[in-house]
């Protein structure tokens, strides 16, 4: 019974296994529900709190955390990697 009902879910695309995390476009994303909070600058001033690239992925987890969005663990490294390319630009 808790598998029909689990395909059931999954067919109406209600649960979160039934999300194409390969639909995630990070800039579109960012732009979105970043900038609501912050423009650019934020990545770009002096004094900025992110200098690492380990530190750049935890801030974009709490930034996930404290919006509710819950983005798969692909979409939170994309986000970063799409931050990383175009503000920051920490080594690999």
């Amino acid at each position: 019974m808790r598998n029909f009902i689990f395909g059931a879910l999954c067919a109406l695309g209600l649960t979160s296994t039934a999300q194409a995390s390969e639909d995630f476009q990070a800039d579109k994303f960012h732009q979105a529900n970043c900038t609501g909070c912050h423009d650019s600058k934020v990545y770009t001033r002096s004094n900025r709190r992110v200098n690492s690239l380990p530190r750049l992925e935890s801030q974009v987890r709490m930034c996930d955390a404290n919006l509710g969005k819950k983005l798969f663990e692909d979409d939170i490294l994309a986000l970063t990697d799409y931050l990383n390319d175009n503000y920051y630009h920490f080594k690999k």
